[in-house]
């Protein structure tokens, strides 16, 4: 077969786990639904500009996340914390706003990556594009078990084929492999529904992100963060680069999905430039550029059961497979993470677990004929 092992899904977990098995001299075969890489990762920028706003996940924190301080480092990315000098507007439920003089520290910092978390996915591609085959806009249908391979059943542009190989490690959120992959053999019921009450994480949240010509906000004394109890964003932040040059605003939406698809993201957005009006003035209501990425709508990351909101952090546990498919495949992605589940640390900690355990696999596996390289 022409790869020992595929990974499933090209998002910060499936980038990793393929970047390692590449140092370890594995020919690895990357399959990604989306016709681009980076999965929940996803910064925008204007056309000739270098910095990028997060429309997905945007912070990190330091000493708790060394992966990703790592990755960053071997990267070479320059990495800066959260802006926050400056007065912070609390908006009640009224409409009317108060100013607090300052902005609250986090302990520790939330720290962002310069041109973007997506910054974190162009240099993993860079690292494993002469190694790696990638594989975009390809859907994993179903896997089928044989004596010494797993038949991949894959779904692109020019219709459906098939892959054998000899492992798999799949990223794709647990909820969504249940609802989206067949097994043959199939898993057993008690998983599967294990499966589908494990959250993929962000999944039913929205972000609003608005760029500027000008940081105004910090000009005036704000720091550009604001908490609101009117909405429809409920936490905003400055999301410029670490000078302020490139200037933007990003806030959580706590609307729900349902009333997020039910006014459209055009009403959405109209809204939320004007409660930020409400909150910094005039300015903040002519962008060079806005959006709501709205991740509850993205069939390739939410179910219908992440429409549900989260009322906390999930506590997640580590992967669980069937006897009849152990050592054949294995499972990443941030929502297998027991220690870090849900944040980018987890990402990386689960591709680190799933490719030492096959790592360490792989000479038995070899001399059984389980892996044909």
């Amino acid at each position: 077969m022409s790869y020992p092992v595929a990974v499933i899904g090209a998002g910060l977990s499936g980038l990793y786990t393929a970047h390692l098995l590449a140092q370890a001299g594995k020919k690895v075969l990357l399959i990604e639904a989306r016709d681009r890489l980076g999965g929940r990762i996803c910064s925008h920028a204007l056309e000739g500009a270098t910095h990028r706003v997060d429309l997905g996940p945007s912070w990190f924190w330091p000493g708790m996340n060394p992966r990703i301080e790592r990755l960053a480092g071997d990267l070479g990315l320059r990495v800066y914390p959260q802006h926050t000098r400056g007065a912070t507007a609390i908006e009640g439920s009224d409409g009317r706003v108060q100013r607090q003089p300052n902005t609250w520290e986090q302990s520790p910092a939330s720290y962002r990556v310069e041109g973007g978390m997506q910054s974190l996915v162009d240099g993993l591609h860079a690292l494993i594009q002469d190694n790696v085959h990638i594989k975009t806009g390809t859907q994993l249908q179903s896997m089928k078990l044989h004596a010494h391979a797993v038949e991949l059943q894959l779904l692109d542009a020019s219709g459906t084929w098939t892959q054998l190989v000899s492992q798999v490690v799949n990223t794709i959120p647990p909820r969504l492999t249940a609802q989206d992959v067949q097994m043959d053999p199939a898993w057993p019921d008690a998983l599967l529904k294990d499966m589908r009450h494990t959250p993929t994480w962000m999944a039913g949240q929205a972000k609003f992100v608005a760029i500027y010509g000008s940081a105004f906000w910090r000009e005036s004394g704000m720091s550009g963060t604001a908490m609101s109890h009117r909405g429809p964003m409920v936490e905003i932040h400055d999301a410029s680069d670490a000078e302020g040059n490139s200037a933007a605003l990003f806030g959580f939406v706590g609307a729900s999905p349902a009333y997020r698809l039910g006014i459209g993201s055009e009403e959405l957005s109209r809204q939320s430039l004007a409660q930020l009006v409400r909150l910094f003035g005039p300015a903040a209501g002519t962008p060079l550029w806005s959006a709501v990425q709205d991740w509850a709508q993205e069939p390739l990351t939410a179910s219908e059961s992440d429409h549900q909101p989260l009322s906390h952090h999930p506590m997640y546990a580590g992967p669980v497979v069937p006897d009849d498919w152990d050592r054949r495949v294995w499972l990443a992605g941030t929502e297998r993470s027991p220690n870090y589940g849900g944040y980018l640390e987890g990402a990386l900690e689960s591709a680190e677990q799933s490719v030492t355990s096959l790592l360490r696999a792989w000479p038995t596996l070899a001399n059984a004929g389980e892996i044909t390289t």
